[in-house]
């Protein structure tokens, strides 16, 4: 039977070689698929015998995306020219124990993300905030996750937006960090850092330099405002913001000490408020870590 295959596969690239025949590719003849729109049909007939509803469909020239819920249950089913590429599952077969969690298809209609100009798909993990994936598609229909480095921000992190910053035409990956223990009020310190795309990955490493400039430029007009006023629990808050974007930036600890106690320099304090600025100053020159008691 080998044989036969080899054989036919030499008539073939013989029959190539003759004058005016019509070029065979090898990877026509290995190219194998399936009707997207079919097959999606056929998947969510499937799924929808066994009591789930669609929620969502988006058809594009390279793939059939679908959403599914049934009771607290997600799933999420991608069909390209190659079957079913992507398989998420909020649950495990037996509904108890977590999978993927609460996934669907972001809203909106595909976009190009990484600037190759093609369509990227969005899912989510409807949590919060909520959790945003991207998956890449090449013309046979194979589909890539966009991988990230948001853990290494900070256990547990992940991409809660997708926005070109800088203008470029590539989206960077948002991840918002947080500090309530480090805060006075509401809103809570917070930094959006902007991942940006390296070789078919989010990377923590750097930031758009445009984009870290206009964040201080935004942190010293809030500042100023807050000193005009004398809002000393929301000048801590945004002190905090400023040391923490050094430290995101690579500034050393020292540093990172330094700005926070700059953005305070001026503000009158309560004697618990300084109690609270010299305990937060602690936890930044530690590393962002809370001292050892």
């Amino acid at each position: 039977m080998a044989c036969r295959r080899l054989l036919a596969l030499g008539s073939l690239l013989l029959a190539a070689c003759a004058g005016g025949a019509e070029p065979v590719r090898l990877e026509d003849l290995m190219r194998v698929g399936v009707d997207p729109v079919e097959e999606a049909e056929a998947v969510e007939a499937n799924l929808v015998d066994a009591g789930w509803e669609r929620t969502r469909r988006v058809e594009h020239e390279r793939f059939v995306a679908l959403s599914f819920r049934r009771g607290a249950e997600r799933a999420v089913r991608v069909i390209s020219a190659r079957g079913a590429v992507v398989s998420l599952d909020s649950h495990e077969p037996d509904g108890v124990r977590e999978r993927h969690g609460p996934v669907a298809l972001a809203p909106g209609a595909p976009r190009d993300v990484d600037g190759d100009g093609e369509d990227d798909l969005i899912v989510v993990r409807e949590t919060e905030p909520p959790c945003l994936a991207v998956l890449t598609f090449d013309e046979d229909g194979r589909a890539e996750l966009i991988e990230d480095d948001a853990d290494a921000l900070r256990d547990g992190a992940c991409v809660a937006a997708l926005e070109d910053v800088d203008g470029d035409g590539i989206a960077e990956a948002i991840v918002a960090l947080r500090w309530p223990d480090l805060s006075e009020g509401e809103p809570p310190a917070e930094v959006r850092v902007a991942m940006t795309l390296d070789e078919g990955r989010y990377r923590a490493e750097t930031m758009p330099v445009s984009y870290v400039e206009a964040e201080r430029a935004r942190r010293a007009e809030a500042l100023a405002a807050a000193h005009a006023r004398g809002d000393a629990a929301r000048g801590i808050t945004l002190a905090v913001e400023v040391a923490a974007l050094a430290h995101l930036t690579g500034a050393s600890l020292a540093a990172q000490v330094e700005r926070f106690d700059e953005a305070l320099s001026g503000l009158v304090l309560t004697e618990a408020q300084r109690d609270r600025v010299h305990a937060i100053r602690a936890v930044i020159a530690s590393g962002w870590r809370d001292p050892e008691p």
